[in-house]
């Protein structure tokens, strides 16, 4: 008798507070569970007096709306690694002392992929860094922005005549990325000059090094500044900043 009057008087109180706790003495919701939550089958979210709830389908959380009342599952998709990619690794290099040009014209004629770099090239030296691959599926970028600024001699005849230059992007010391561009103007005239650049599936390799570097093709007579202010008048070393990053994705 004693027996029935305690779960009598279980129930009663279930029914008239509509809490359970398990593992707490003060539930503060209607099912409170303080420990691990073992469930064999489904868990039904949604549910009335008349039907049951929506049970989770392969591949779907739950998932909490803005509002409580509609809680509800949803698809989750991740990547799996069939063209999908990850940011690996990142690096930004800066330079603030440049390269700077002058006298004889330099050479004009084509720059061919991994040409070894020579001492026509002079490297930007605060933009030498190293990278790795550690998945032969990969992508490796490299976004390159400089400016370029020209000046005119006093025994140059005319004050306008262009100025053209090259930078390249090298791998290994071996020529990856190359554009050319032209400086039109009078005396202190200057550009940005940007070079981006994409290597797909190279080799695995633990310390690739990458640098930029630049040459000179025709001065006419003139000064050419490249990461460097030639003519301070219009320019200075935090405006003609050069920075190369280096990005490497690969599949998750």
């Amino acid at each position: 008798m004693k027996k029935l009057l305690l779960i009598n008087l279980f129930f009663l109180a279930i029914f008239s507070n509509a809490q359970v706790g398990i593992n707490t003495p003060t539930p503060v919701n209607t099912l409170d569970v303080n420990g691990d939550l073992n469930v064999g089958k489904e868990i039904r979210i949604g549910a009335s007096s008349a039907t049951k709830g929506t049970a989770g389908a392969k591949g779907t959380i739950f998932h909490n709306n803005a509002s409580l009342n509609v809680n509800d599952w949803k698809n989750v998709k991740v990547a799996d690694g069939m063209g999908s990619m990850s940011l690996f690794s990142m690096n930004s290099t800066f330079d603030k002392i440049g390269v700077g040009f002058t006298g004889n014209n330099g050479a004009i004629s084509p720059y061919p992929e991994n040409m070894d770099i020579t001492a026509n090239w002079t490297v930007l030296t605060g933009t030498v860094t190293t990278f790795s691959v550690t998945n032969t599926t990969n992508k490796v970028t490299f976004t390159f922005q400089t400016t370029a600024q020209k000046t005119v001699n006093a025994n140059t005849t005319n004050a306008n005549a262009s100025i053209s230059f090259a930078c390249g992007i090298f791998v290994d010391n071996k020529l990856k990325a190359v554009r050319t561009d032209v400086i039109l103007g009078a005396d202190g005239t200057n550009k940005i000059f940007n070079l981006n650049a994409t290597l797909t599936n190279i080799d695995i390799k633990n310390g690739y090094t990458v640098k930029a570097a630049c040459t000179k093709r025709n001065l006419n007579g003139g000064t050419l500044g490249i990461g460097r202010a030639v003519n301070t008048e219009f320019l200075n070393s935090d405006m003609s900043l050069s920075v190369l990053t280096t990005s490497v994705l690969q599949p998750f």
